[in-house]
C-alpha cells in the first residue's frame, strides 16, 4: 500500500507531481484530501473506487477527484503517473471572468459526477502535452510566478475537459444515494477526528446515530474495504508525514498517529509500505533522522 501525505494548500495551493514512479507488485492508495486532484496514468493497470462505483484504470486513464472524495486505487506491477492537485477556490474566483467555464468548473467541483474517469489514446492526447508543457515552464520559470502558470494551466485543461461534459454530467437524481454520501462523508470527518484513539465502532455509531452494522456495511460496499483498514491507512498516512516534517523519534511518532506501541507500529508500517519507519524516512530525506 502506498499512502499519500496531504498537500498544505495554505502552503502550497497548487501541486504537480510529474511522471511519478512506483515499480511493485502492488500498489494501493485509499484516502480523501481537501484538494481536487487530476491524475493521468501513463504507465499501469488497476481499479479506481470512487463514490461506490468501479473503474478501470489503463495507459492514458484521467481520474478527476474532487475534495473530500475517499477514493482508492489499486495498481499492480509499474505503475507511472502525473497528479495534479490543487485548492479549488482561488480557481474559482480567476473563472468568475468567465461564466460558462465557470459554470463547467463548478460541476466538477461540486456536483456527483457520472463518470469521474476518461479514457484517452495513452500515445497522444491533448493533456499530456499539457502536463508536459507545465512542468517545462515550472522550470523556466521563477517559484513566484508558479501559481500564475498554475491558473493557466487550469484553464487550458478545463478547456480541453469541456469537450467531455457530456460523459463528465452531474448524475441524475434518480441515481444519487445522498444518505449514503453523507455518511461516508461523515465516517472520513469522524476518522481525521479521532484516528489517533483507540477505534470503537460503538463509538463511531452513538456519535453519528447510525448502527453499527450499517456503518460498516455502508463504508465496504461504497468504498470496497473496511472501516479498520481505513483507519490503519489513515494513521500511516500521518505517521509518514511525521517522518517526513519532523525529527521525531518512531515511538513518539507511534504514539501521535495512533499505534498501540512502537513495535506494533514498525510492523503494520513495514506490512504496508514494505519498508521500516527508519528507512523510509532516510528514503524520503536523503539521510537518516534519529
Amino acid at each position: 500500500m502506498k499512502l499519500s501525505t496531504n498537500v498544505n494548500l495554505i502552503k502550497e495551493p497548487f501541486h504537480l507531481n510529474y511522471l511519478k514512479t512506483s515499480n511493485q507488485h502492488s500498489w494501493e492508495v485509499f484516502h480523501a484530501h481537501q484538494s481536487m486532484e487530476f491524475l493521468y496514468v501513463y504507465e499501469g493497470e488497476g481499479t479506481a473506487y470512487i463514490h461506490g462505483y468501479k473503474f478501470p484504470i489503463v495507459p492514458g486513464t484521467l481520474l478527476l477527484f474532487q475534495p473530500f472524495q475517499l477514493h482508492r486505487l489499486e495498481v499492480s506491477q509499474l505503475f507511472i503517473r502525473t497528479v495534479f492537485m490543487f485548492d479549488p477556490f482561488p480557481v474559482d474566483s480567476v473563472l468568475v471572468a468567465f461564466p460558462s467555464l465557470h459554470k463547467f468548473f463548478t460541476i466538477l467541483w461540486k456536483s456527483t459526477l457520472s463518470h469521474p474517469v476518461l479514457y484517452l489514446s495513452p500515445a497522444h492526447n491533448e493533456f499530456l502535452i499539457l502536463y508536459e508543457m507545465l512542468n517545462q515552464r515550472l522550470k523556466n520559470v521563477s517559484t513566484a510566478k508558479w501559481n500564475e502558470e498554475f491558473l493557466l494551466f487550469v484553464i487550458s485543461i478545463l478547456q480541453h475537459l469541456r469537450h467531455y461534459e457530456k460523459k463528465l454530467a452531474p448524475m441524475k437524481k434518480s441515481a444519487l444515494e445522498p444518505k449514503s454520501s453523507l455518511t461516508i462523508k461523515l465516517i472520513i470527518e469522524w476518522v481525521d477526528a479521532n484516528f489517533r484513539d483507540k477505534f470503537m465502532l460503538e463509538k463511531l455509531s452513538e456519535e453519528l446515530h447510525l448502527s453499527t452494522f450499517y456503518l460498516s456495511h455502508t463504508f465496504s460496499e461504497k468504498t470496497g474495504s473496511s472501516l479498520t483498514k481505513f483507519i490503519s491507512s489513515r494513521r500511516l498516512r500521518e505517521a509518514c508525514l511525521l517522518l517526513e516534517t519532523t525529527s521525531k523519534s518512531v515511538s513518539v511518532i507511534a504514539s501521535e498517529a495512533g499505534f498501540q506501541n512502537a513495535s506494533y507500529f514498525c510492523r503494520v508500517f513495514k506490512g504496508a509500505l514494505g519498508v521500516t519507519p527508519k528507512r523510509y524516512r532516510t528514503e524520503v530525506l536523503g539521510e537518516p533522522k534519529l
